[in-house]
């Protein structure tokens, strides 16, 4: 659960997203050039997830399985310029302990909440991901002088797995981006 806590705020701290090529080994994924009739995919051991048009794999951060990031998206909030913030998602493997998804998600909110004084939950609601049990919430903080917007989608795995998405962006952007991060979301897949 620390990871998904963590992930967020670590985030800020990274290098600048163009140094975060040569973290991956100086090695640039291009999924444009991968087979043209499948559709770019961010693809580990354990799940699959459809990237969006323009947007390129990079190097995780700690405690995450993967991460996505529009590269090339250009913010108009100077605030997010100057700390060099661009729109990603990343995926995080964590266990549920015995707990309910409900349950789960109550306790990230709790350590949220407690990490981030102005953090604001809302739109929290069950839905299901390739035929697993999820459970998706929206939040709103503030960090650094920027407005974030963040969709948090915690799906079922096997056993007591939980894989966790978040989808970060400014405010002032979720409205281009909510159904591409909805669409992402929905294209979540576990291997067997």
């Amino acid at each position: 659960m620390a990871v998904l806590v963590g992930f967020y705020f670590i985030r800020q701290n990274q290098a600048p997203v163009e140094n975060q090529e040569k973290m991956d080994g100086g090695t640039r994924v291009n999924n444009q050039t991968n087979n043209e009739q499948s559709q770019n995919k961010l693809v580990t051991d354990d799940f699959e997830v459809t990237l969006p048009a323009g947007w390129e794999k990079t190097a995780p951060a700690m405690g995450t399985s993967a991460m996505a990031v529009n590269r090339n998206e250009k913010l108009d909030d100077p605030a997010a310029q100057k700390i060099n913030f661009k729109s990603y998602f990343a995926v995080s493997y964590d266990m549920l302990q015995g707990k309910s998804l409900s349950e789960y998600l109550q306790t990230v909110k709790n350590q949220l909440s407690q990490t981030i004084s102005n953090v604001v939950f809302a739109n929290e609601r069950d839905i299901m991901i390739n035929g697993r049990s999820a459970r998706a919430i929206e939040a709103e903080l503030t960090q650094q002088g920027v407005n974030y917007k963040i969709l948090m989608v915690v799906v079922t795995g096997k056993g007591d797995d939980v894989w966790v998405m978040s989808f970060n962006t400014i405010k002032s952007s979720w409205d281009g981006y909510k159904e591409t991060f909805s669409d992402v979301a929905k294209s979540f897949s576990l291997k067997k």
